[in-house]
């Protein structure tokens, strides 16, 4: 027995995605900013690589599951 299908505004789920891009986009936006600095310190280069990837494969996922739960 499956339990209650939950419906989300499409308003919602337009803010929740757009929420994701913005941060996604601000965060990867950070890391090329680093990168391309030449005095910025190695090891701060690699962490904001880091959060930039693992960011976007967390909203990665969420989208895929969002897609799904919701049919679109």
């Amino acid at each position: 027995m499956s339990g209650p299908s939950r419906t989300i505004a499409p308003e919602v789920r337009r803010v929740q995605t757009t929420t994701w891009v913005a941060l996604v986009v601000i965060t990867v936006g950070t890391a090329g900013a680093f990168l391309l600095d030449e005095d910025a310190n190695p090891v701060a280069q690699g962490l904001f690589a880091m959060v930039a990837a693992l960011q976007t494969m967390i909203a990665l996922r969420w989208w895929q599951t969002t897609r799904r739960r919701y049919g679109r």
